[in-house]
């Protein structure tokens, strides 16, 4: 029965979708990936090629999204000084000379370049330049995570049945006591 039936594109994607939310958050792997490929009988140059386009593309989104973070987090660091700032000037106006407010000046002219910073720092495009760069450290980020992921870490255990335990500990006993051996052979 199943050989019998066929279908569209749009209809594979979806069944897939569909398979992949109900699945346990696993993932697939490239290799599951290239397999499902080979079974709906797309190439494995076509499938390459796609999951580097997908991959640039998260990637370029994860360096837009952190471009915007950046500026805003510029801004409000501005905000903050500017606020803090011009109310010490203000503190210091009204507590020096109450009748000439001087304080207006740099609060108007700071205000306006808080404003130039503020609409040039959250409404404008991310420049190609700033979007590499932004992408060279994501990516030198990663790889520079990956390897410290897979290093053994001394003095870390993870939890195994009682038989590993003991095979572990007789281990441990043996390499304490070569050591030790070690330490009387040298003071020798």
């Amino acid at each position: 029965m199943s050989k019998d039936r066929s279908y569209a594109d749009d209809e594979v994607r979806a069944i897939i979708e569909r398979a992949l939310k109900e699945q346990p958050a696993s993932g697939v792997s490239h290799d599951e990936l290239l397999a499902i490929g080979a079974g709906v009988g797309l190439s494995r140059e076509a499938l390459e090629s796609a999951a580097r386009a997908v991959t640039d593309a998260r990637l370029t989104e994860t360096a837009r999204a952190q471009i915007v973070s950046r500026k805003r987090r510029c801004v409000m660091a501005h905000a903050f000084v500017y606020f803090v700032v011009n109310g010490a000037l203000f503190a210091i106006n009204f507590l020096t000379t109450p009748g000439q407010w001087w304080v207006l000046f740099p609060v108007v002219a700071w205000g306006i370049g808080m404003i130039l910073h503020a609409g040039f720092g959250l409404f404008s495009r991310a420049s190609e330049w700033t979007l590499v760069q932004e992408k060279r450290r994501l990516r030198k980020a990663a790889n520079a995570a990956a390897p410290r992921l897979a290093e053994p870490r001394a003095g870390v255990r993870v939890a195994a049945s009682d038989a590993r335990r003991e095979d572990a500990s007789a281990d441990d006993a043996d390499a304490d006591v070569a050591g030790s051996e070690r330490g009387r052979t040298r003071r020798q």
